[in-house]
Protein backbone atom coordinates (compact mmCIF):
# COMPACT_ATOMS: atom_id res chain seq x y z
CA UNK A 1 0.00 0.00 0.00
CA UNK A 2 1.26 3.62 -0.41
CA UNK A 3 2.41 5.34 2.41
CA UNK A 4 0.50 8.60 3.47
CA UNK A 5 3.94 10.89 2.29
CA UNK A 6 3.34 9.26 -1.46
CA UNK A 7 -0.29 9.98 -1.11
CA UNK A 8 -0.21 13.21 -0.71
CA UNK A 9 1.24 13.70 -3.89
CA UNK A 10 -1.50 12.29 -6.03
CA UNK A 11 -4.26 13.77 -7.54
CA UNK A 12 -6.95 11.77 -5.21
CA UNK A 13 -8.83 13.96 -3.70
CA UNK A 14 -10.13 11.55 -0.83
CA UNK A 15 -8.47 11.05 2.30
CA UNK A 16 -5.99 8.72 2.83
CA UNK A 17 -8.47 6.89 5.30
CA UNK A 18 -10.65 6.39 2.75
CA UNK A 19 -7.68 5.21 0.03
CA UNK A 20 -6.69 2.37 2.97
CA UNK A 21 -10.47 1.31 2.83
CA UNK A 22 -11.05 0.89 -0.67
CA UNK A 23 -7.50 -0.56 -1.28
CA UNK A 24 -8.18 -3.64 -3.08
CA UNK A 25 -4.69 -5.78 -3.14
CA UNK A 26 -5.67 -5.53 0.66
CA UNK A 27 -9.15 -6.04 1.15
CA UNK A 28 -10.38 -9.38 2.42
CA UNK A 29 -13.34 -9.84 0.74
CA UNK A 30 -12.12 -11.85 -2.60
CA UNK A 31 -15.72 -11.89 -4.38
CA UNK A 32 -16.76 -8.23 -4.33
CA UNK A 33 -17.92 -7.38 -7.24
CA UNK A 34 -16.52 -3.61 -7.01
CA UNK A 35 -12.73 -5.44 -6.38
CA UNK A 36 -10.21 -3.54 -8.75
CA UNK A 37 -13.10 -1.28 -10.54
CA UNK A 38 -13.19 2.38 -10.14
CA UNK A 39 -16.97 2.32 -9.14
CA UNK A 40 -15.72 1.65 -5.84
CA UNK A 41 -13.94 4.73 -4.95
CA UNK A 42 -15.97 7.99 -3.51
CA UNK A 43 -17.43 10.17 -5.71
CA UNK A 44 -15.26 13.01 -5.11
CA UNK A 45 -13.00 10.64 -7.16
CA UNK A 46 -15.17 9.50 -9.88
CA UNK A 47 -16.37 6.86 -8.88
CA UNK A 48 -19.84 5.64 -7.18
CA UNK A 49 -18.33 4.90 -3.86
CA UNK A 50 -19.54 1.03 -3.71
CA UNK A 51 -16.73 -0.24 -1.82
CA UNK A 52 -18.56 -1.89 1.21
CA UNK A 53 -15.84 -0.72 3.07
CA UNK A 54 -16.52 2.94 2.82
CA UNK A 55 -19.62 2.36 3.45
CA UNK A 56 -19.17 0.59 7.21
CA UNK A 57 -19.88 -2.75 6.05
Amino acid sequence: MMTRERFAETNWKMSYEEYQKCYCPECKKEECPHRGAIRRVPEIDGGLGLCPNLKGE
